[in-house]
């Protein structure tokens, strides 16, 4: 498969310009080791730490393993997370240089949960943060989506083939996974399996002492089943029959491979009586619609019942956020953040600039918009807007362009990419 481009590769440049080390940290197999193989200078090494030689010798000697590449430009090595100490190491090594960019290491664990490890770092080590891809990096398409919110450049009308709810929801249960992205039914579903059995059996072990590592499987289908709701600690360990401590010690285990996040609660000092809980939002559309068995398109779009029609709703909630959150990633000059308060008034989706800006998004899985949808961005205009500026989104999955007010649109959700 030909190389796609990442959005993540500008901020790859600017790191390398300031940092010792660059880190590419996300989930397994989101192209972490593709593009830092794309890169590496022309007399770089590069290792792999999934290779059992060269992590015994890495576990065994850290200082010589590094010592033997002295003198290439760079030292790539993936899975850097199999071998802590090596921190340590490149730490050392890395301050008798001046040289920028002397390392560039992969992880599928955060380092930053690693307390040690994150704060002997501190100013040398430059993160990279890589996820499953955007609808725009597979369309080889820029992050537009906040420029043109700005500038209201929209067309009245969007004629390509990619807005109807069947289309979206096909997208939405591919996710964005680069080897899923040529697979369907069977096979897809086959990867899926895999992917998640090498997680369960492999990497968390490698984690820490988790003696039951089926309660990941278990923990893993219930985060999918409430992916995009507020996080319910008590609420996941009924479905699981397990105490809170441990489902709280598998969350951590799911949130430090990067298969979860947590995307917090929007907060303002002035209002009071706002919901302070995150929401909870696995990593990929594509594994939440294998792990909830929502199948096909037909299957989803013929359920009736309303258990069902939520997690397709919830399913798009989560594929719009993969669309979102990398927005947040480059220059870290957007946060992604979510509202609701006591009295149940919610918005799915804020991103706040660092001036105060916000984009309020509602996201509605129908082919059509209604003044109502904009009740809630309308409220929370009302109550924040003196103070800063607000656009009001609802994303839908129809073609047109709809103005509601001033800085208010109906935008289909193609804009996410186009």
């Amino acid at each position: 498969m030909a190389y796609i481009r990442r959005w993540a590769e500008a901020e790859y440049r600017l790191a390398e310009t300031i940092f010792k080390a660059v880190i590419f940290s996300g989930v397994r197999q989101c192209g972490k080791t593709t593009l830092m193989k794309e890169s590496l200078p022309q007399d770089a090494v590069y290792v792999s730490l999934d290779k059992e030689n060269f992590r015994q010798a890495a576990e065994e000697a850290p200082g010589g393993f590094l010592q033997q590449y002295r003198g290439r430009s760079c030292l790539a090595i993936d899975e850097v997370q199999k071998v802590p100490v090596l921190f340590h190491e490149i730490k050392a090594f890395a301050d008798e240089s001046p040289a920028l960019r002397q390392y560039l290491l992969s992880g599928s664990s955060n380092y930053k949960t690693m307390p040690t490890i994150h704060e002997s770092m501190a100013g040398r080590l430059g993160e990279v943060r890589l996820r499953p891809m955007t609808e725009g990096e597979i369309q080889g398409r820029p992050s537009r989506f906040v420029e043109r919110v700005h500038k209201a450049e929209f067309s009245e009308t969007i004629t390509v083939a990619d807005c109807s709810k069947r289309v979206i929801l096909e997208k939405a249960l591919r996710g964005g996974f680069p080897d899923v992205l040529h697979l369907e039914g069977e096979q897809r579903d086959y990867w899926f399996e895999a992917y998640v059995g090498s997680l369960v059996m492999r990497d968390l072990l490698e984690l820490g002492d988790f003696r039951k590592p089926q309660y990941l499987r278990m923990l893993l289908e219930q985060c999918a089943a409430s992916s995009s709701r507020m996080v319910n600690v008590s609420s996941l360990s009924a479905a699981m029959e397990v105490n809170r401590p441990t489902v709280l010690q598998y969350l951590f285990a799911l949130r430090t491979m990067f298969l979860a996040e947590m995307l917090p609660a929007w907060q303002n000092k002035i209002i009071k009586r706002v919901a302070t809980t995150p929401k909870l939002m696995l990593c990929d559309s594509g594994l939440m619609a294998y792990l909830t068995n929502l199948g096909s398109v037909d299957l989803a779009l013929g359920v009736e019942d309303k258990a069902r029609t939520d997690l397709v709703g919830n399913l798009i909630e989560t594929w719009v956020f993969q669309q979102l959150v990398p927005i947040t990633d480059l220059g870290r000059k957007w946060k992604l953040c979510h509202f609701r308060n006591t009295s149940g008034k919610e918005i799915d989706f804020i991103l706040e600039s660092r001036v105060g800006e916000l984009i309020c998004l509602e996201v509605k899985a129908s082919e059509g918009v209604k003044a109502e949808h904009f009740k809630n961005l309308r409220w929370f205009k009302e109550q924040f807007g003196k103070e800063r500026r607000i656009w009001s989104i609802v994303l839908y999955t129809g073609q047109d362009v709809l103005r509601y007010g001033e800085n208010e649109y109906a935008l289909p959700m193609a804009y996410l990419w186009l």
